[in-house]
């Protein structure tokens, strides 16, 4: 199956947010509350080195929040933080990751290209 694409934009030193509702087969929001991790990937290519990564799940919504319900998937990331990033483009995608499973079930939700702009006002 094919990766449901989604481009993200925003600027150098930006709050930026998306939120997210992660379905199951029957149309339902999952309960991503207890027994997952996310991690996001930004590259300049699939084979590229890292540019920037997501991988703290918070309960307060400081980077990546798992919740019950609709959206229960929230990405934050903080003007302080995007502030670190290099203008630029690339790739990214979103990776769940089923801890409470005895396998470890890994899935990828979202992906798509990503530009960090580079702001004109100070």
């Amino acid at each position: 199956m094919a990766l449901p694409q989604y481009t993200i934009e925003f600027h150098q030193g930006e709050t930026f947010e998306l939120a997210i509702t992660y379905k199951d087969s029957t149309g339902c929001a999952l309960d991503l509350s207890t027994g997952y991790d996310a991690k996001i990937e930004g590259r300049a290519t699939a084979a590229g080195s890292v540019v920037w990564t997501v991988n703290e799940v918070a309960s307060s919504g400081n980077v990546i929040t798992l919740s019950k319900g609709s959206p229960n998937i929230h990405v934050n990331l903080t003007k302080d933080y995007t502030g670190t990033l290099s203008p630029g483009s690339g790739i990214w995608d979103l990776k769940l990751t089923q801890s409470a499973s005895p396998n470890n079930i890994v899935t990828y939700v979202l992906g798509g290209e990503y530009t960090i702009l580079d702001p004109v006002t100070a």
